[in-house]
């Protein structure tokens, strides 16, 4: 059999999975005639048709089946090589599994990862959201290498014993209110007093979730809405439908429409953030634990 070119052999597959020589030149990024080239000199290297035309597009035929199949099982091979040979050079990946509670999952762990990237371009990552118990249950047993869990108030309190705690940054509490609110041209923290009127929305869910719900010390808030997503949320607030409590490290994710309110309450008990790991200081958990531990501007 002559000579069958890689290009061909993409082809080939492409058509016989889109069904027509259009649907694999747009998939592949070529010209129209490109692939009917291709195609013909796979059909050449065959000695007969692998495609029958027609005016619905194109069929494979059973040669065509026979060097679509191959197609694929070699162009797997070939991008298998393409990644053993790159491990060469740059080191095999290593993966991390990584757990959050949902307000960390989206405010705090993307830009962590981020940053470890760049220390360690070489991880790869896992990620689970759950509530602080259940994170803290598959670093114990196994299933997770690091979690962000929170404490405090409120909060059903995970289970640590004999693992590794260290504390993060940013567990404060703040008050998401809409642009314009009266709150929201306050430049310095507002006296809790001036929340006492005020409606709520707040979260709900499962009873180990943290739901945020009013500000924690008022006695008999109004809620107007309880809804289980923090876009949700943003959203009801952003229509001037109320005002919610906004963990401080939602801050970089929070929507402009949106303004951010810290509090005076000296009766507040405060929540806090911690990593949870082994004890076994793997380096390449330490390198996210690194990056979990550093600053973060916010607006």
């Amino acid at each position: 059999m002559p000579e069958l070119s890689i290009t061909a052999l993409r082809v080939v597959r492409a058509v016989a999975a889109h069904g027509s020589l259009s649907g694999a030149a747009r998939t592949l990024g070529y010209s129209q005639p490109a692939v009917s080239r291709q195609v013909s000199a796979a059909e050449k290297a065959a000695g007969q048709p692998l495609f029958v035309r027609g005016a619905r597009g194109v069929k494979t035929t059973r040669a065509g089946e026979i060097v679509a199949r191959f197609a694929t099982e070699t162009l797997a091979g070939l991008d298998r090589l393409d990644e053993r040979l790159d491990a060469l050079t740059s080191g095999p990946q290593i993966r991390v599994r990584v757990g959050a509670f949902p307000a960390a999952n989206a405010g705090l762990l993307p830009f962590a990862l981020a940053r470890a990237l760049e220390e360690q371009p070489r991880l790869t990552f896992t990620l689970t959201e759950a509530s602080s118990p259940r994170l803290v249950h598959q670093v114990t047993t196994g299933r997770l290498d690091i979690a962000i869990v929170a404490s405090g108030p409120g909060l059903p309190q995970p289970a640590l014993e004999g693992l590794r705690i260290i504390p993060l940054p940013g567990g404060d509490l703040m008050v998401g209110v809409p642009r314009g609110h009266p709150l929201a041209e306050s430049e310095s923290a507002v006296p809790v007093r001036e929340l006492a009127h005020a409606s709520w929305i707040v979260g709900k869910g499962a009873d180990d979730e943290p739901q945020f719900g009013a500000w924690p010390t008022l006695t008999d808030p109004l809620i107007a809405f309880r809804t289980r997503t923090w876009p949700s949320r943003f959203g009801l607030v952003a229509a001037g439908l109320g005002i919610c409590v906004i963990p401080e490290i939602l801050a970089p994710v929070v929507p402009r429409n949106i303004a951010l309110v810290r509090v005076d309450d000296p009766n507040l008990l405060g929540r806090r953030m911690f990593a949870v790991t082994g004890n076994d200081r793997v380096e390449t958990h330490e390198v996210v634990v690194r990056a979990l531990r550093e600053p973060r501007e916010h607006r």
